[in-house]
């Protein structure tokens, strides 16, 4: 798996492997977590694409940080909810499926809703998730489907049909994806913490 990593994590530093429990650790160590950016996020993203594939893979969001003494009692605490996420997602990806308004101002909520649940029916997949954003005429319903690796391409035909038939709408499929909309948060029921603290161990 190591040969397969990035040379380089975030802000340049080296990408650590370290097995905790029965459980493998990617990490990298830095003073202080630097803020997301376009490059650091796609470091990020690299090093996570890299180890995707066998899997499975639980996928922390970038920004997570620990200090670097308190590592193993950190995952202890976590681990019976990392392992029940990896067995849910073993062998499966996550396919994005964006529906937005091809003009700006006409993205009318309930229109788009009613396009996604079109797009839920015809993908055939049990496990999904949707969410809406924006507001009014700027709306956008974004999905997230839960898909075995093998099905992905089956899964792109089954949506393709309605993706060639939205009219003004744009049903805009992206993936595959680490499977970040169906693990659970691990700060949860810690203390989310929105600044970047001075803590000596990334993950």
């Amino acid at each position: 798996m190591a040969s397969r990593l990035p040379e380089a994590g975030v802000d340049d530093r080296p990408v650590f492997v370290r097995r905790i429990n029965g459980l493998v650790l990617l990490s990298s160590l830095v003073d202080t977590v630097p803020r997301p950016s376009p490059c650091t996020l796609k470091r990020h993203h690299d090093v996570l694409a890299a180890v995707t594939v066998p899997g499975p893979l639980f996928p922390l969001r970038y920004g997570v940080g620990v200090a670097r003494d308190e590592v193993e009692s950190w995952l202890a605490l976590r681990a019976g909810r990392v392992r029940a996420a990896l067995r849910a997602t073993r062998g499966k990806v996550e396919m994005r499926v964006s529906v937005l308004a091809l003009h700006y101002g006409s993205g009318d909520g309930e229109r788009l809703q009613a396009v996604s649940d079109r797009v839920a029916a015809i993908a055939a997949v049990a496990t999904w998730r949707r969410q809406l954003s924006g507001r009014g005429d700027n709306a956008t319903v974004t999905m997230a489907f839960l898909v075995a690796r093998t099905d992905v391409a089956a899964f792109l035909a089954r949506i393709a049909p309605i993706a060639s038939r939205a009219g003004d709408v744009a049903v805009v499929p992206s993936g595959p994806w680490p499977a970040f909309t169906f693990v659970p948060p691990l700060d949860h029921p810690f203390p989310v913490v929105d600044e970047p603290l001075p803590i000596p161990h990334a993950v």
